[in-house]
């Protein structure tokens, strides 16, 4: 009798389990996106201040390794990658 709750509870455990993995990976996408637009955006207007775009184009790289690392790499820009206070930095 109890063996179908057991399956039943362990269906729905791993369920629950399934679903709030996922929710982490897009939150940590929707992060990383946002990131790239910051380094995007600033390398635009490093471009407009900086005659040497070399130099914008390393700080951008650097930036981009911050958003893709999730702030685990520094960078000059690394005020990009803000994540949301309830958010846990790795």
């Amino acid at each position: 009798m109890m063996k179908p709750f057991k399956t039943a509870f362990s269906v729905t455990l791993l369920f629950c389990l399934i679903i709030s993995f996922t929710g982490i990976s897009i939150a940590d996408e929707s992060l990383e996106e946002n990131c790239s637009k910051c380094c995007e955006n600033r390398k635009l207007v490093c471009f407009n201040l900086n005659p040497d775009r070399r130099l914008c184009t390393a700080q951008y790289e650097k930036c981009m390794e911050t958003c893709k690392s999730l702030g685990t790499v520094s960078s000059d820009w690394g005020d990009c990658w803000s994540p949301p206070p309830d958010h846990d930095e790795p």
